[in-house]
C-alpha cells in the first residue's frame, strides 16, 4: 500500500513538476525522502511460527500434525497455532494435507531453515 502511495506521488509530481514544486514544502519533501527510505519488511517468522517451526523440527520422526495438538504441546491457543501455521504454509515451511482432519507437514525448506532467536525478524 505504501508503494502504490508512492508511486501515485510520483506520477502527479512528473505529470506537474512545476506546480508540485510550487506546492510541495521543505517538509514535504522530506517526509517523502523518508517515506522512500523506510523498508517495510516484515519479519520472516512470528513468535509462535518459530515456536511451532522447532517444535516441528524437533520432532520429525512424526510427519503429520493437527494444528490443535501443536497448540496443545507448545502452550498457545488453538487460534494462534492455526494462524501460525497458515503462514508457515503460505511462507513454504509447511505444506497442508488433508482437509478434515487439516494436518500439517513440514517441507523440505522447513526442515532446513535454521531459527536463530534475535535474527530472522
Amino acid at each position: 500500500m505504501k508503494q502504490e502511495f508512492l508511486n501515485f506521488i510520483e506520477t502527479l509530481i512528473k505529470e506537474n513538476p512545476d506546480r508540485a514544486n510550487e506546492l510541495m514544502t521543505e517538509n514535504v519533501k522530506a517526509y517523502l525522502d523518508i517515506l522512500k527510505e523506510v523498508k517495510d519488511e516484515k519479519p520472516i517468522l512470528t513468535d509462535n511460527g518459530k515456536l511451532l517451526l522447532k517444535y516441528l523440527q524437533d520432532n520429525s520422526d512424526v510427519k503429520c500434525w493437527k494444528a490443535k495438538d501443536l497448540a496443545e504441546q507448545i502452550g498457545i491457543s488453538s487460534r494462534g497455532a492455526s494462524g501460525a501455521m497458515r503462514k508457515l504454509v503460505n511462507d513454504g515451511f509447511c505444506e497442508k494435507l488433508g482437509t478434515n482432519p487439516v494436518v500439517y507437514s513440514l517441507t523440505e525448506k522447513g526442515k532446513n531453515f535454521t531459527i536463530i532467536e534475535g535474527e530472522n525478524e
